[in-house]
C-alpha cells in the first residue's frame, strides 16, 4: 500500500533560485521559502517564519530559474523527502526538502509592476 506524502506551501523566497545540472543532463532548481506562521496565545497575535528547502526538476526546475527571483511569492504544491548522511566526523545527519511538483507564480513578473506603476 502506497503512503501519502502531500506539501502546499504558501510564501517567499529568500534568495534567487540557483539551477545547475545532474551528469545525466537533467535541471535541478534550489530554493528556500519564508513561510509566516501566525497564531494567537493569551498575550496577543504573534508570529514566526519556517525556512523550507524545495527541489524542483527538469522543465519547471529551469522555469523558476528563470522567472524566480528573492522575495518572489509562491505557492509549492508537492511531497516530502529526507535525505540521510554521515557527516566527516562520522555522526548521522538528515535533513527533510519539499520536492515540488507544481510552482504557482503568485508574484507577477516585472512587466506587471512597471505597468501599475
Amino acid at each position: 500500500m502506497k503512503n501519502l506524502s502531500l506539501t502546499v506551501l504558501d510564501g517567499y523566497l529568500t534568495a534567487d533560485p540557483e539551477l545547475r545540472k545532474t551528469q545525466a543532463g537533467k535541471s535541478v532548481t534550489n530554493f528556500t521559502l519564508a513561510v509566516n506562521h501566525n497564531y494567537k496565545r493569551a498575550e496577543g497575535e504573534e508570529s514566526e517564519v519556517s525556512y523550507m528547502d524545495v527541489e524542483v526538476w527538469e522543465r519547471l526546475a529551469e522555469n523558476c530559474s528563470e522567472y524566480l527571483k528573492k522575495g518572489k511569492k509562491v505557492t509549492v504544491i508537492g511531497h516530502l523527502k529526507q535525505d540521510r548522511w554521515k557527516n566527516q566526523e562520522g555522526q548521522s545527519r538528515s535533513k527533510v526538502k519539499v520536492i515540488a511538483d507544481e510552482v504557482r507564480f503568485d508574484s507577477f513578473g516585472d512587466r506587471r509592476e512597471k505597468e501599475a506603476a
